[in-house]
């Protein structure tokens, strides 16, 4: 089990909505978009950090006037937790459960025993033996998870399986409003198939609190329940109703976590950030207008890489030229190097020396702090494009940068100041499209990079590169890593930030396409740091308006 640390970021969760009654009416599913709904919600979520994901068009609705609010601590929210890691799973597969669940199935009567049921796997191990179907896309997953697979049943046709997994009861005396957070992957079957998610209090007949009948591809839930008074314990239960041939259900990390409260007060910084211009200085003049113009001004703006579509100078200076016709309220930028910059005949010297000059550094890695909050960039130190061709790796980060990194994650840490770090690669199997083999071999050396900030949870990570679009339900998600021992597979939160060129969406197992052209798409992010929480609003500038909200408390 994972524990709280106070001034530590807590893990991923939704904004908890407000108004419920002793348990929230049934949720209706999500597919891989995330909701479009005007409505406001929040909640909050699991381990070292607690999130919240929430779509909103409104600001947080902070009288002008008010005070900031004193640092409320966070390493007693979290009630609950299972993450399955501890599950023994020498074959693989296996129908053990952590200690104190219970699993059942009914109308079986055929097909593959390792599938009767819910399973305890990986995705790598899972995906080898069923093949991929989209089951890979499950970004939020790590290590152990447990799994549905009625696709691999091969069931006879008088067939139906039903299956429960039941948890452990959950002490919840005295709580109030609660979260239940998970991850999961579902893909729906045919008609009459059905997932759904129940709560009991103390034995009595479980409640319904969601229902998934379509595709909900890597997202996190956080469903909202009031413990009735008296309360003792709850049992949670997931059960796969009707399936033969009927694809998959996937769930990992589950918890209970308390709600966070309402945002209040001014928040400490605020932070725009923006992405993948690659030669399309309008739309980065429009989004730069739209941020200057909202009413709570950012205290900088960080270029998340790919600002140029190669590194010629003629691109330089059509985007200097943008930068010159909008230029951001703030006056103070944070940029790093995308492969795009480096791209080209003239070398991996010249590009590098172009960029560190228009960004005014004298190191490819850099670190400005705004209104107490440190923004810090990680970049490649060298990148031939004539020797690649185009091809990853594209970020080599030399043992002086790493250790200065270090040192720099380890002085906010011990302050309790969360960093938010900038780096225009994707690490693996965190946001969207990051399950691909496309986005596997980004850095040179991964494990390098991972020693060092997998040390830390008290860290906000945004990447780029991807063009993704911030629909997804994963377009935030958490980095974990075993090597580094607790706060490693605990993980931090890590950010799609979006492009202002195209948005693009998964295709098949490793491929991606685009669903929006210039035309079409523009999209970033505005951070918000509270004394309680890192907020990060997703944001449609062609539609001038929030796509999707997360919390991660602090």
């Amino acid at each position: 089990m994972h524990f709280i640390m106070k001034n530590h970021l807590l893990a991923p969760a939704a904004l908890a909505v407000v108004g419920l009654c002793t348990v929230s009416p049934v949720a209706s599913a999500q597919s891989s978009f995330s909701s479009l709904s005007s409505s406001s919600s929040s909640s909050s979520s699991l381990f070292k950090w607690n999130l919240s994901s929430s779509s909103k068009k409104s600001e947080d609705g902070a009288p002008e006037d008010s005070e900031e609010t004193p640092l409320t601590p966070t390493d007693n929210r979290v009630i609950w937790q299972e993450s399955f890691d501890e599950v023994e799973n020498p074959a693989r597969f296996t129908h053990r459960m952590p200690e104190g669940w219970t699993s059942s199935v009914d109308g079986v009567n055929s097909g593959e025993a390792r599938w009767k049921g819910w399973t305890t796997s990986t995705i790598r191990d899972w995906t080898w033996a069923a093949e991929t179907d989209m089951r890979h896309w499950f970004t939020q997953a790590h290590d152990n998870l447990v799994i549905i697979d009625s696709k691999q049943q091969r069931l006879n046709d008088t067939d139906a399986m039903t299956a429960q997994l039941t948890s452990p009861d959950i002490p919840v005396a005295g709580q109030g409003d609660i979260n239940l957070e998970f991850d999961h992957h579902y893909r729906q079957g045919k008609e009459g198939q059905n997932a759904m998610v129940q709560v009991s209090f103390d034995g009595a007949a479980p409640q319904t609190i969601a229902s998934f009948d379509h595709d909900v591809f890597s997202k996190h839930e956080s469903l909202p329940i009031e413990i009735p008074a008296g309360a003792q314990s709850m049992q949670v239960t997931f059960t796969y109703a009707n399936g033969n041939d009927d694809w998959w259900w996937a769930v990992d990390n589950v918890g209970v976590v308390k709600r966070l409260p309402e945002v209040t007060g001014k928040p400490q910084a605020i932070i725009d950030v923006l992405s993948d211009v690659q030669g399309d200085p309008e739309d980065y003049k429009e989004a730069i207008g739209l941020l200057n113009a909202m009413e709570d001004k950012a205290g900088a703006l960080v270029l998340n890489g790919d600002l140029v579509d190669d590194g010629s100078q003629e691109q330089w200076d059509t985007f200097l030229q943008a930068q010159k016709e909008a230029p951001h309220a703030a006056g103070t930028q944070l940029w790093t190097i995308g492969n795009h910059e480096m791209y080209g005949p003239e070398g991996s010297d010249t590009y590098l020396k172009r960029f560190l000059t228009y960004a005014g550094q004298d190191k490819p890695w850099n670190e400005i702090v705004v209104d107490g909050v440190p923004l810090i960039s990680v970049n490649t130190e060298y990148y031939s494009d004539v020797d690649r061709g185009g091809k990853e790796p594209f970020q080599r980060l030399s043992e002086e940068q790493l250790e200065w990194l270090d040192e720099r994650l380890n002085y906010w840490d011990e302050k309790g100041t969360p960093a938010l770090v900038f780096s225009h690669p994707l690490l693996p199997q965190t946001v969207s499209m990051s399950h691909s083999a496309w986005y596997q071999n980004d850095f040179e050396d991964l494990e390098a990079l991972s020693n060092v900030v997998n040390k830390y949870t008290n860290i906000v990570w945004f990447s780029g590169h991807s063009h993704s679009s911030l629909r997804q339900n994963n377009w935030w998600g958490v980095r974990r890593y075993d090597g580094t021992g607790e706060a490693g597979r605990t993980g931090f939160p890590v950010v799609n930030t979006g492009a202002i060129l195209n948005e693009y969406l998964p295709d098949g197992d490793h491929d991606e396409k685009v669903v929006k052209e210039k035309e079409e798409a523009s999209s970033g992010l505005r951070v918000k740091v509270f004394s309680d929480r890192v907020r990060v609003e997703a944001w449609d500038f062609k539609a001038n308006e929030i796509i999707d909200v997360v919390d991660f408390a602090r």
